[in-house]
């Protein structure tokens, strides 16, 4: 079946590059270019009116994030996904999340800890709404707001990353229709920790968060596996 054609670039002030490394993450995360696909580089280039030039220098910026394998003599494919792939994606995300967050608690400021709490309630409204776009876009920014504070840009940038791979399981947000109230009783957890500026208890509650995350991911695809089976 034929795919949906990725939208051309527009006039911007971004290196077109840029533009095409951005379309093409979107694509991927949407579908549009599906997980083990290999990516036709002239088609694409036709498809954003670029050159071919910019359109090599996206795929190899998007290999480094781990969203595109480039092979050598065959091209550039979509990153395969599993759930092997997800748990390893969630313990480096920890390791990494728990330190930013380790680091950032003694720069928490009032008014990050004012930011932390109208992101806590707009989640909440969110998730009792079951909007789950909402949501994680809150959700985004309420994390972000703590591992910015630890002042590294480096951190941040690698968590930034991490966080994109992530976005290819958004399916992963399924499994929260029922889970508010343990969601926000974790996110009220790491906001307490905040406020004490504890970096240790702050480190704990993150990577606490993250596992349970992943724990109930890894039960709504398994019991999803299981009804498929029967």
């Amino acid at each position: 079946m034929e795919r949906e054609r990725i939208k051309p670039i527009e006039a911007s002030k971004k290196t077109v590059a840029v533009m095409v490394q951005e379309r093409v993450r979107q694509a991927i995360l949407d579908g549009v270019l599906p997980a083990g696909t290999r990516i036709d580089q002239r088609r694409l280039a036709a498809e954003l009116q670029v050159s071919l030039v910019p359109v090599r220098e996206a795929l190899k910026v998007l290999a480094g994030e781990g969203f595109v394998q480039i092979i050598p003599r065959r091209g550039a494919f979509v990153t395969e996904t599993s759930l092997e792939d997800m748990e390893d994606l969630y313990f480096t995300r920890a390791i990494i999340e728990g330190q930013a967050a380790y680091h950032a608690a003694e720069n928490l400021t009032d008014a990050h800890l004012s930011d932390l709490d109208r992101l806590y309630d707009l989640m909440d409204l969110a998730l009792r709404a079951h909007d789950y776009d909402g949501f994680s876009q809150h959700n985004r920014a309420f994390h972000m707001t703590i591992y910015h504070a630890c002042g590294s840009r480096y951190l941040s940038d690698m968590i930034h990353t991490l966080w994109e791979l992530a976005e290819r399981y958004r399916y992963r947000y399924l499994f929260l229709k029922d889970q508010a109230d343990k969601i926000q009783a974790e996110h009220r957890a790491i906001l307490d920790a905040c406020r004490a500026r504890d970096r240790k208890q702050l480190r704990d509650t993150v990577i606490y968060h993250l596992n349970q995350t992943l724990i109930g991911v890894q039960a709504y695809i398994t019991a999803g596996q299981q009804n498929e089976k029967d």
